[in-house]
């Protein structure tokens, strides 16, 4: 009887043992995966996250100074896990993440959302955003054989986030809508949304919607409960859901409104729609372009020439690219020219073989 005792009281004590340090380590998990430190400095050469084989673009020869393999790392660094993330080039990127349906995505400016552009003539870049406040955007980046690691800003209102003339901007990839940073504060937000942001009777979804603000108002809040945020508009006074707004900056209480859209929108008559759940203001299609794909011409010089024209250059390991992730077809033929590296795979690292060919 008092071995049968002894051996309950050890599997009681080992259970509550076990229980605790699970539930210890899950709040410490928690705890990472919804907490965020912008980086505004390099990543030490030390750091697993952009400098060893997790990171697919180091592992194949393609890592820093590159935007995408900073990018990838940076995701993973926020993540803890492995991003869903495109392995092919920059202006890829949206399209590819867009297709799969990974991660919301938008034009309004994230904490830890992937930017991403694509130039004209061809070619892309993506970066991260670090920091939002007083109306300024600050981005981390590398630059492909160039710059290591270095940051860029751009005015939250600028439609294409910084970028030059030549560059066009997709959008965000919100690689996680859990991420929190300092409670919301008091001060001038803008709204940032499609159609039009509810003004609702209390901090929450369950309260009924009172009025409906257009998108670029900017709105005083003084005072938060959690992401939601008091204020007036047109004389009625509500709570929005601050996710949808951008922070401009601080401001007393009683300070008036500045701005207000050239077109006053409804504000108890128009129905509003629940606060979506990603900003949807983009104007792509809701699937990526996928060129016709002509029968190979005869000038092909086989292997590696995907794209049938005679030579082997970057342009075949883009179209492959493009490929493995679903936004073009080929050609039986153009398939048969694919397996670069001759392992009996067509994979990534075909790309990376054609890369290397060309650098070599």
């Amino acid at each position: 009887m008092k071995v049968f005792v002894f051996r309950r009281i050890n599997a009681i004590i080992v259970a509550v043992a076990v229980l605790f340090t699970t539930v210890f380590s899950l709040s410490i998990l928690a705890s990472a995966a919804t907490s965020f430190t912008p980086r505004l400095t390099a990543p030490s050469s030390t750091n697993k996250y952009y400098y060893s084989d997790i990171n697919p673009f180091y592992k194949w020869g393609y890592g820093m100074p590159n935007c995408t393999a900073y990018a990838f790392g940076r995701a993973y660094e926020i993540l803890g896990t492995e991003p869903k993330l495109s392995w092919g080039n920059a202006e890829d990127w949206y399209g590819y993440n867009k297709t799969n349906g990974y991660y919301s995505y938008g034009q309004a400016p994230k904490i830890g959302a992937v930017a991403c552009w694509h130039y004209d003539g061809g070619g892309g870049h993506v970066a991260v955003v670090e920091k939002i406040e007083n109306g300024q955007i600050t981005f981390s980046n590398s630059a492909w054989n160039g710059t290591n690691f270095y940051l860029s800003y751009a005015d939250t209102d600028d439609k294409n986030a910084g970028g030059s003339s030549w560059w066009n901007f997709d959008g965000y990839i919100y690689i996680s809508e859990t991420l929190q940073t300092d409670d919301f504060e008091t001060g001038i937000y803008e709204t940032n949304v499609d159609d039009y942001l509810n003004m609702r009777s209390g901090a929450g979804t369950s309260y009924s919607a009172i009025g409906a603000i257009p998108d670029g108002v900017k709105l005083i809040v003084t005072k938060t409960d959690g992401n939601w945020g008091y204020t007036s508009y047109n004389g009625t006074k509500g709570w929005v859901c601050l996710d949808y707004c951008i922070y401009l900056s601080s401001s007393p209480a009683t300070e008036p409104l500045t701005t207000q859209p050239a077109t006053a929108a409804p504000t108890t008559t128009k129905p509003a729609e629940t606060e979506p759940a990603t900003d949807s203001t983009s104007q792509e299609p809701t699937k990526p372009n996928t060129p016709d794909i002509p029968d190979s011409p005869s000038g092909s010089i086989g292997m590696g020439d995907i794209n049938c024209d005679g030579a082997i250059t970057i342009a075949d390991a883009t179209l492959l690219q493009r490929y493995l992730g679903d936004l073009v077809k080929l050609s039986d033929e153009q398939i048969s020219y694919c397996d670069f590296d001759s392992d009996g795979q067509i994979s990534v690292m075909d790309c990376t073989a054609i890369q290397k060919y060309l650098t070599s």
